[in-house]
């Protein structure tokens, strides 16, 4: 299924309506950081890579918690990432 996010409004973004499962970070880990897209997720980086849930941008490397994140931030990567 894929997901028309014209005109989105990330702030009002509610996955619980989105047909996809969330990460939930692995028992004991401790290298969590914060899904830029979606402040409230927090994302293992090791896990992000493994799926390529992750951007570069400025030399900063941003990591999200599902596949929908990374086209939003594509379409807006200043907003995410300074507000990350």
């Amino acid at each position: 299924m894929t997901h028309d996010h014209t005109g989105h409004d990330a702030a009002a973004h509610d996955h619980g309506s989105h047909e996809h499962h969330h990460h939930e970070p692995p028992a004991g880990a401790t290298n969590l950081v914060t899904c830029p897209v979606m402040p409230g997720n927090q994302v293992d980086p090791a896990w992000a890579e493994k799926r390529g849930l992750f951007r570069d941008y400025e030399g900063t490397r941003y990591w999200f918690c599902c596949p929908e994140c990374g086209p939003l931030f594509d379409a807006d990567p200043a907003r995410y990432a300074n507000a990350a």
